[in-house]
């Protein structure tokens, strides 16, 4: 019997929400519906610009994201990321508590990951993203006894962003396959795919189990349709997991071929969907369901995520999610 779960190596951020108009992402020339790296000038130049403007700051970063709605439906879960001794390090320290996440995060001088996620009136969001002090992650935070007593080691690609990072990542897997476990990979985002799709690629071919895309990411990915991404990532021996939004989503696991319908919802706002997808899947597999059951669980989650703002799902869902 393993210990965890679920364990995580990935960015810990802070989300600050805004409600913005198209114009405001013209001003800031920033592309819709895509997260955007930057400096710490940069993110004040975002925040600057919406002053005097609500804001909604949330506990945020895709894995963390998933860590922390598995934590909420009763996983034995494990966090591990980088932080700095600010407000921002406390409030996570603090949420990671509460919700009895174990984790180790490291502490750094440079200021605690944010992420600025601009919300349209149609529900999409753009991100801005300061990693700070998740940059500064590296293989002597690895947490190798944690990596060997879980069900699943779940990772994405927004680690690719230095090389002591991906040198950590590389280092997690290895420790986690030698231990039998399976290997969760989220590709996150389709700037990200874009950046390292060769790197991803390799992943996908020889570490991977399962694999988390959308139809963006696919596309930017390998150049292929949902369908024949999925048949791609199988042919690799991983189970393929492709979102498809309103559209719901596709699993295939060798020849077996899944179609997940979506659950109706109002889109308010899409912040963390895929993130939210993952946690319902890994929540049912880990807990041996089969893959139509993990798929209606991910749906659930997903689409109860993006009828509000911010990255929490609510205690309905997940009531839901325990009575499946």
């Amino acid at each position: 019997m393993k210990k965890y779960n679920v364990v995580s190596v990935c960015n810990a951020l802070v989300d600050i929400l805004i409600r913005a108009e198209e114009e405001d992402l013209k001003q800031l020339s920033v592309t819709k519906g895509m997260m955007h790296l930057v400096d710490s000038d940069a993110q004040k130049k975002v925040i600057d610009h919406f002053k005097g403007k609500e804001q909604v700051v949330e506990l945020g970063g895709s894995s963390l994201n998933a860590i922390r709605t598995l934590a909420s439906l009763g996983n034995k879960t494990y966090f591990a990321g980088m932080v700095s001794v600010d407000t921002f390090g406390k409030q996570i320290k603090d949420r990671m508590s509460e919700l009895k996440i174990e984790c180790h995060l490291g502490e750094s001088d440079e200021p605690t990951g944010s992420c600025v996620v601009l919300i349209t009136p149609d529900g999409e969001r753009t991100m801005h993203t300061h990693l700070g002090a998740s940059r500064l992650y590296g293989t002597s935070q690895v947490p190798v006894a944690a990596l060997k007593d879980t069900k699943v080691f779940h990772f994405c690609g927004y680690q690719w962003d230095t090389e002591d990072q991906k040198a950590a990542i590389t280092e997690s897997i290895k420790i986690a396959k030698e231990a039998g476990n399976i290997i969760s990979f989220d590709v996150a985002d389709p700037f990200v795919v874009g950046m390292h799709k060769e790197d991803f690629g390799q992943v996908i071919a020889n570490d991977a189990d399962i694999v988390f895309a959308n139809e963006e990411e696919a596309k930017v990915l390998y150049g292929l349709s949902p369908e024949e991404t999925a048949q791609k990532i199988a042919d690799t021996g991983a189970i393929a997991v492709i979102k498809l939004g309103s559209k719901g989503a596709i699993i295939q696991k060798g020849s077996e071929i899944i179609r997940v319908g979506p659950v109706k919802t109002t889109v308010i706002d899409t912040t963390a969907a895929g993130d939210m997808f993952a946690a319902g899947f890994l929540h049912g597999y880990t807990a041996g369901r089969t893959l139509d059951v993990c798929g209606k669980m991910a749906a659930t989650v997903a689409s109860d995520v993006i009828s509000r703002v911010g990255a929490k799902v609510s205690s309905e869902a997940l009531d839901q999610l325990r009575n499946m």
